[in-house]
């Protein structure tokens, strides 16, 4: 599965924590996604998409994530996000298709001030790495149904697993069967 990555995920130490198994296999090259702008939320020192039209945001395009890695990654992006296909653009400027966390509700989490990686590393990063190393052993301990893994969020990550794979993945994983 692709990957547009805008946020803290650009940051390695985070990757590391929420995609453990993946960390040194990601194959990540520079990406722009356009007709949004990246701001900081209203409620805290993290990324939101904006739509806007005339918008660029850089980032990374990973290759490379599998089914436990989307739903440790919407575990990560909690139930305010959901994965949206999106097209973006490589280093050669070619369109390529590419999941991103999009916000639910993006007007009401947006903030006016915009997103800057190097200004959240050093004012942000050592207060989120303790509070995901928390929240990601969290997610280990209760599989794929934990966290903010709503009904609908599971239920959504399914289909993109296995429209990703091709066929049928293991549903008792998602637990689509009961509500949240």
């Amino acid at each position: 599965m692709r990957f547009f990555f805008y946020g803290t995920l650009l940051d390695r130490d985070i990757r590391e924590i929420v995609l453990p198994h993946l960390a040194d296999s990601l194959e990540l090259v520079p990406g722009e996604l356009r007709g949004f702008r990246r701001v900081r939320a209203r409620d805290g020192p993290y990324p939101v998409l904006l739509p806007h039209p005339s918008g660029r945001v850089s980032g990374r395009i990973a290759e490379g994530m599998d089914v436990p890695g989307l739903a440790r990654a919407a575990h990560f992006e909690g139930d305010l996000y959901r994965p949206a296909m999106q097209t973006v653009r490589d280093p050669d400027d070619r369109p390529l298709e590419a999941w991103v966390f999009v916000p639910e509700n993006p007007r009401r989490q947006a903030g006016r001030q915009s997103w800057d990686l190097a200004l959240w590393q050093r004012r942000h990063k050592r207060r989120l790495l303790l509070t995901a190393e928390r929240w990601m052993a969290e997610f280990g301990a209760r599989g794929f149904y934990g966290g903010d893994l709503s009904w609908h969020g599971r239920r959504t990550l399914l289909k993109l697993a296995e429209a990703q794979c091709g066929g049928p993945v293991d549903k008792a994983a998602f637990r689509i069967d009961e509500a949240a």
